[in-house]
């Protein structure tokens, strides 16, 4: 009987854990931006700010600095500032 619940409470335990270190991807939410690339971050025409986020479709875009973009990915905010993770984007301008 004490050996069942110790594995309950060890399993409780487990699953407290996931749902804590989950909590960050799950607030993300899924968006598509259009905005001007610069050295780090995307200026939407209504003078929004996203940062764009390190990772390999992010550092495809910021080789596209002066370039109008269409972003979609994964927007995460921390210390009010809005940081997009790219999961695809295309080029639709100069």
């Amino acid at each position: 009987m004490k050996k069942n619940k110790k594995l309950l409470f060890v399993g409780f335990l487990a699953m407290l854990m996931i749902a804590f270190l989950s909590g960050p991807a799950i607030s993300a939410d899924s968006v598509t931006i259009m905005g001007t690339v610069t050295d780090d971050y995307l200026l939407t025409d209504n003078d929004q700010v996203y940062y764009i986020g390190e990772g390999e479709k992010g550092d495809e875009v910021t080789q596209h600095v002066g370039k109008k973009v269409k972003l979609a990915g994964m927007v995460e905010e921390i210390d009010e500032d809005k940081i997009i993770t790219v999961t695809s984007y295309e080029i639709i301008g100069e």
